[in-house]
């Protein structure tokens, strides 16, 4: 560990623009290939840019730009300087090959003043301005809602821990749980193409044939944006795409110019790849949550969410979800219980209630309740335990094996009601959910059984312009949402959505952008919105008399 220290602290920012800058200074032009040579060393030293961070690291790398941007505005002042000579002299027996040139320096000239001029803007952006850097920008444009992205420092730490705790590399790439690091940034689940270019150029010259070969991982992602990253060992190469191919088994696979062909697919067969795409991934997302259930053993839990949901189906892995979904704030709690009791300590427990306590601003403790069967004039009690959420999933876990915990610690408590709290509406008769489609195509579908990933998608096809209208009803909560995109005359999108309040269903009415709609949808159907407000109209009167 001492060994990798030190090798981080070798040239570290600003200190080696610094020995750069006094180096030109004193040396000029003799000093570019004593630059390349730190350069070389410092990237030997700190290969992924542990030291300062590998995000912070990429960009930092981008000031070496200015020694090509110095070169492309010398050529270009060359070629301009060139032109009025040329001007000047007399032009009685040109020939062909001299109003070639003429033109190329009055063509040519300027455009490699304006190529310069922008290596060398997009050198000093990226080295000194990161939060309007490329890699920032790729960053943040992948979010689910770029406007609302937080600050530069915040975005590559969410690439920078992902890579330091999950990161496997392969030369300039290096991919992570759940981002892709090469001369930009991919997230994985976006990911729709991975391709292997590996060609051979050849050309000829006065002095014979010279042979170039490009080695590169092109990435295409559901936003149909392509990003190339070089490599220098075809071994790295392949085993980056194949890293990723294992990751993404969905995504389309190739080499060469079939990058290309996908790239230029026309609308109508990128929708048909991408419906493709989420049904084969939702397939297999299905197989491997069988194989869980196999791997868990026979089923002997059910699950209990506060909004009534109830699955049998119940894995660890959705046992943390739903904990740390409840730690997030997203989510009250849930229960466990299984089809017969469990004794341990001497008591016989009916049920596991996992519940949030909040400590502090900032803290939050997860409170477990287990409830005990009643015995003779013992009535409705539980035992209590307050603990954090390390020591909570380890007995979350457990139960779910028909694991007693150590009752030690645990306080006997009187509880009333724990699991069932009373809803709006509820003497209604439930509307089975539903998530509707319509394409912008006129296509339309409908699902009545889909997950938060499904109205995520949902939400980004509404800003995208994939859909139309999308229409959300969760039966058992008494929501129901209703989003129409806008048309020429109007780009803005109108919801119409539902709101159980405690005396009846309210129903309102917004027009907004389709960013905030989407931003809406996810909300509502996380239980974390409901419409109202000075943005919304009251539209219950109206939706009565439709009715």
């Amino acid at each position: 560990m001492a060994s990798k220290e030190k090798k981080g602290g070798f040239l570290r920012w600003p200190w080696n623009v610094v020995i750069y800058v006094l180096l030109a200074a004193a040396l000029r032009l003799f000093a570019v290939p004593v630059i390349l040579a730190l350069l070389y060393i410092q990237e030997k030293n700190n290969p992924h840019g542990q030291a300062e961070g590998y995000c912070l690291s990429r960009t930092r790398k981008r000031l070496t730009w200015l020694i090509w941007a110095l070169l492309v505005l010398a050529v270009g002042g060359a070629l301009v300087y060139m032109l009025p000579v040329g001007l000047r002299q007399d032009r009685t027996y040109w020939d062909t090959m001299d109003y070639v040139t003429l033109a190329l320096c009055g063509v040519g000239g300027p455009l490699f003043l304006i190529g310069g001029l922008y290596l060398a803007y997009a050198a000093i952006r990226d080295a000194f301005f990161p939060a309007k850097s490329a890699l920032a920008q790729s960053i943040r444009s992948q979010l689910a809602y770029p406007d609302e992205a937080p600050p530069v420092e915040e975005l590559f730490a969410m690439v920078d821990n992902d890579l330091r705790d999950h990161a496997q590399w392969f030369g300039p790439v290096g991919v992570g749980q759940t981002w892709v690091l090469g001369d930009s940034v991919n997230k994985i689940d976006r990911i729709r193409g991975i391709f292997v270019v590996n060609e051979l150029h050849q050309h000829h010259t006065q002095t014979g044939v010279r042979t170039r070969r490009d080695m590169e991982l092109v990435l295409i992602d559901d936003r149909w944006q392509r990003t190339v990253t070089s490599f220098k060992s075809l071994k790295d190469l392949q085993a980056a795409a194949e890293c990723l191919h294992l990751r993404v088994p969905e995504a389309a696979w190739g080499s060469n110019s079939q990058n290309m062909d996908f790239w230029t697919m026309d609308e109508s067969r990128r929708e048909a790849f991408e419906r493709d795409f989420r049904q084969r991934q939702s397939r297999r997302a299905s197989e491997k949550a069988q194989q869980e259930l196999l791997s868990d053993g026979p089923q002997d839990m059910i699950l209990k969410r506060r909004d009534g949901q109830v699955t049998s189906r119940v894995t660890a892995a959705l046992v943390t979800e739903q904990l740390q979904r409840c730690l997030a704030g997203e989510e009250t709690g849930f229960e466990l219980t299984p089809t017969r009791p469990v004794a341990g300590g001497g008591r016989i427990l009916r049920s596991l209630d996992c519940l949030i306590q909040k400590e502090a601003a900032d803290e939050r403790k997860v409170l477990l309740l287990l409830e005990l069967a009643p015995n003779g004039a013992e009535q409705n009690l539980a035992l209590a335990l307050a603990t954090d959420a390390r020591r909570a999933e380890d007995i979350l876990r457990a139960w779910l094996r028909r694991e007693a915990p150590d009752l030690s610690g645990w306080e006997l408590r009187r509880v009333y009601g724990v699991s069932n709290q009373a809803r709006p509406q509820a003497r209604r008769q439930a509307a089975p959910d539903e998530l509707a489609l319509l394409y912008a195509s006129g296509a339309a579908e409908r699902h009545t059984t889909f997950t938060r990933e499904d109205v995520q998608i949902a939400a980004e096809g509404l800003v995208d312009g994939t859909y139309q209208k999308v229409r959300l009803s969760l039966g058992k909560k008494f929501l129901w949402m209703e989003i129409e995109t806008g048309d020429k005359s109007d780009a803005r999108c109108t919801v119409r959505a539902a709101r159980p309040d405690p005396d009846k269903l309210r129903f309102f009415k917004a027009r907004t952008s389709s960013r905030q709609a989407a931003a809406w949808l996810t909300a509502y159907y996380g239980g974390s919105f409901l419409p109202g407000g000075p943005d919304w109209r009251d539209d219950t009167r109206q939706m009565e008399k439709q009715k």
